[in-house]
């Protein structure tokens, strides 16, 4: 799906962190999060340039290059379904938790949760196999 970011054509093909694709998916993800409620504050950008930034220097791109991508397949996209598929592929059940905790971070980052975001979590968690007490954990563990 990204496969843009793992070959960057003015150098030799660079060994990529294994994890590359779980941070890329996460940072995606979490952009949907931050943009569902019509609006990305300055927190909830603030969180997803953290992510964003260690993606890009592991890649050797720009951060906001990497943002223009996600922005791009965010506006492109009807569906988060491909993005379940490969989590449910590839992810650990440690790396799911992680990625859910990311995305309560982001939807908590301006100090709101929409209903809106909580039910994106919600699903996404129900669609990757994450039981509900697990996820209600993750999300008094990020309320700010």
């Amino acid at each position: 799906m990204f496969k843009f970011f793992k070959k960057n054509k003015k150098e030799p093909k660079a060994e990529i962190n294994p994890s590359f694709d779980i941070e890329l998916t996460g940072a995606t993800l979490a952009y949907e999060i931050a943009r569902i409620d019509g609006k990305i504050s300055d927190d909830e950008l603030n969180v997803l340039m953290e992510q964003i930034k260690i993606i890009a220097s592991k890649v050797g791109k720009d951060h906001s290059e990497i943002l223009n991508t996600i922005e791009t397949y965010s506006k492109n996209s009807t569906s988060f379904y491909d993005f379940v598929e490969d989590i449910n592929d590839v992810f650990t059940k440690e790396q799911k938790l992680r990625l859910l905790s990311y995305m309560w971070k982001t939807a908590y980052a301006d100090g709101i949760l929409s209903i809106d975001e909580e039910r994106l979590i919600k699903r996404l968690a129900e669609l990757i196999n994450i039981k509900s007490i697990e996820v209600l954990k993750l999300k008094s563990e990020n309320k700010s």
